[in-house]
């Protein structure tokens, strides 16, 4: 099964039995395709877990919580995003 989950508007995760590949949707700012969305691959990964960890450490270092409840809370949100994307992935192939 070949995986494509869109996390949010930022992250896409895409893969097949063997690796797994966590990207960053992007867009050109100049030239002849100024504006049109691309992927830009951040990493790849032999296991779900080692992904997941990334893409919490790159929101954290992202994020501009003030303090640990505001870091707390947008560690859930990403959690949730998460858990929605991957869920609509599994119910989209049943």
């Amino acid at each position: 099964m070949k995986l494509n989950i869109e996390i949010g508007t930022k992250y896409v995760i895409t893969g097949t039995t063997h690796d797994l590949v966590l990207s960053e949707k992007r867009v050109v700012n100049d030239g002849d395709k100024a504006g049109q969305e691309y992927l830009s691959r951040l990493g790849y990964y032999s296991k779900f877990e080692h992904l997941v960890k990334e893409l919490c450490h790159r929101e954290i270092l992202a994020s501009e919580a003030q303090s640990l409840q505001a870091l707390h809370q947008h560690i859930k949100v990403l959690g949730l995003s998460l858990s929605k994307a991957v869920d609509d992935f599994v119910e989209s192939k049943s």
